[in-house]
């Protein structure tokens, strides 16, 4: 029996968990070291919401972390195409998020976080950039 050489069979071994049951090349290699990481802390009165743009495609990817001391963050990730508004993921009310963004196609998408409390609140913002993802606050 042939035996490989240990870098080789985590090779071998990462390649068999990508092909059948849906999981692509690209949702077996996250992980690692974020090429940019951005953080910021919104202090956001109630209704108020902060955005910012992911410019970015396949093979790009955004780990997306939110928190506020209160379950109030309503947040989506939303597109522009044809002067309508796509939401690819929306979550309403929650006090924290740990969310993994991969676009299926090349555009600039939007990152939108607000308050849905009554009072002011604060709310911990961070997003690890991977691939040629790209960032800016609007």
């Amino acid at each position: 029996m042939t035996r490989l050489a240990p870098g080789l069979a985590s090779i071998v071994l990462l390649l068999a968990a990508c092909g059948e049951g849906g999981q692509n090349f690209s949702d077996a290699l996250i992980g690692g070291t974020p090429r940019e990481v951005i953080t910021d802390n919104r202090s956001l009165v109630p209704g108020m919401f902060a955005e910012g743009t992911l410019t970015g495609g396949p093979g790009d990817y955004a780990v997306i972390k939110l928190s506020a001391p209160i379950a109030q963050i309503d947040w989506n990730i939303h597109g522009h195409a044809n002067d309508e508004t796509q939401t690819v993921h929306e979550e309403l009310d929650v006090m924290t998020v740990d969310y993994t963004f991969q676009p299926t196609s090349a555009a600039d998408w939007y990152l939108l976080v607000r308050n849905s409390s009554q009072g002011n609140l604060g709310v911990d913002i961070r997003v690890e950039l991977f691939g040629d993802m790209a960032w800016a606050w609007l």
